[in-house]
This record gives structure tokens, sequence and C-alpha cells, in this order.
């Protein structure tokens, strides 16, 4: 069954809004097959879905680049998003040398020391 899409995936309330996310999650966990991306969709009173469209993970973002219908997920392919483009990321693991340890199991202990310097 569908969920609600919050608005940072669907752009705001506009377009697709409820998305199945259990599908996605159980695919993976049990054949360990990552979705490539989740098919939003927009759904009437009579439960027909009336548009679609695809999410892709950061920092794809899906682009109408066929021309076609934009409530057709096959009208949308995923592209590079221009606002990330120049983005770098420093991950929460980077920090100065010195402050980071490594554990390794040796003679049947474990034994934790300074990483690389």
């Amino acid at each position: 069954m569908p969920t609600p899409c919050c608005t940072a995936l669907c752009g705001g309330g506009q377009g697709p809004d409820s998305f199945d996310a259990l599908s996605a999650i159980v695919g993976w966990v049990t054949r360990g097959e990552a979705p490539d991306r989740l098919l939003t969709k927009s759904v009437d009173s009579g439960g027909r879905t009336t548009s679609a469209r695809p999410v892709y993970p950061f920092p794809q973002v899906a682009e109408n680049t066929t021309g076609g219908p934009s409530g057709d997920p096959s009208s949308y392919t995923p592209v590079r998003s221009a606002a990330e483009s120049g983005l770098t990321l420093d991950w929460l693991g980077s920090f100065r040398s010195g402050y980071e340890t490594v554990g390794n199991r040796t003679g049947g202990t474990w034994v934790v020391s300074k990483g690389k310097a």
C-alpha cells in the first residue's frame, strides 16, 4: 500500500504524493538488491493512479529528458543535480590526524591503537 510521501521527495506538494517503500525494503532485505529508484504516484479518490514519477538516490534527480508527458515515469531519467554538481562532502569520520583509532585482534585479544598519523 502506498504511503504518504514527504515534501522533500515529491517537490513540495506539486506532483505525485505517495510511494510504496515497503516493497522496495522487502526486496532489499530478501534479495540484497537496493532499489535504484522509488516510483511516486498521485492516486485519485477511486484508487486509480493519475500520474507517476521516479525518485532517485542522492545526488541524482529525475529530469524529463524525453519531452514526454510529465505524469509518465518513462519520461524521466536520472541526472546529477546541478545544485549538487560542485558539492564536496567531509564525512563525519574525517577527523584531523591523530584522533583515529584502529581495533585489531592480536594474540586472541582486541588491541586498540592510534590510526595513521
